[in-house]
This record gives C-alpha cells, sequence and structure tokens, in this order.
C-alpha cells in the first residue's frame, strides 16, 4: 500500500531539439541538351483565322465530293449526236495568222490560216493621203481576199 501523503511523481519535460535537417533537394539542371539533329521540326499552331479557313476549305471539299455523283459524270460525259458530227466535220489544226507583210503601195497584207485548212489574206488600206482619197473616210479599211 501506498501512503496517501505521498506525492506523485511526474516526469520531468523533454527538452525540445530542432528538427533533423532535411535532404537537400536536387537542383535542375541549367544547361540545355544539343538539339536532336534527327528530330522533326515543330509545325507551329494555326490561329483562330487559319483554322477557320482551313475547316471552311475541308467543308467545301467535302460537298464538292458528295455532289459529283456517278449519275452527274454521265450526263456531262455524254455525246450527242450534233456534237459527234461537228467533231468528226473539223478537220486541220487551229486557225490563226501565219505571217504579216508590207505591200509595195504601203498596204499590209496578214495571212491567216482557216480552220478547214484553207488560207486567206487580210488586206489593210494604208493612211496616206495619196490617189484624191478622203483621209476621214477612207483610211484604215480591210478586205479578205484570196492570197496571191
Amino acid at each position: 500500500m501506498r501512503p496517501t501523503n505521498a506525492r506523485s511523481v511526474e516526469p520531468a519535460p523533454m527538452p525540445l531539439l530542432p528538427p533533423p535537417p532535411a535532404a537537400p533537394q536536387p537542383q535542375a539542371i541549367t544547361q540545355a541538351a544539343p538539339p536532336d539533329p534527327f528530330a522533326l521540326p515543330v509545325k507551329p499552331e494555326d490561329d483562330l483565322k487559319q483554322r477557320a479557313l482551313k475547316s471552311a476549305f475541308n467543308v467545301d471539299k467535302q460537298l464538292r465530293k458528295e455532289a459529283w455523283t456517278q449519275r452527274d459524270r454521265a450526263v456531262v460525259n455524254d455525246t450527242t449526236p450534233l456534237a459527234a458530227a461537228i467533231g468528226s466535220a473539223y478537220v486541220g489544226g487551229s486557225s490563226g495568222a501565219i505571217g504579216e507583210m508590207v505591200m509595195a503601195d504601203g498596204s499590209r497584207v496578214t495571212k491567216w490560216r482557216m480552220p478547214g485548212g484553207g488560207t486567206a489574206c487580210i488586206y489593210k488600206e494604208p493612211n496616206t493621203f495619196s490617189g484624191g482619197r478622203d483621209p476621214f473616210r477612207d483610211t484604215g479599211r480591210t478586205s479578205v481576199r484570196s492570197c496571191p
């Protein structure tokens, strides 16, 4: 048994110790690694305007693709009898000017090749005042004749 007037013994307080030092944090490497020579170039991101334009282009492309059906191709590529007859009647190359020369009287002559293969000459009157012609009424006349 214990005596009643005995004092209870309290434990002595523990002294406060500073916390142990923390492990040092690893520091980031500030030296940049050399660029990879085999890496693909980074594609810059498009702004809002460029994305809208590309989207509109893709929508237009898709709509055109859907609108051009096989039935439409058959109608466009169909050859009518009139078109076949006109195509078979065409002979020779294209038409156009072959050459141009100046005659002794000063008139210019242009030799022209016709679509059928024939030739014609276009005579342009000179712009001179000789021969008693009225310069305001008679100059610059053009006539088409057979070539000499």
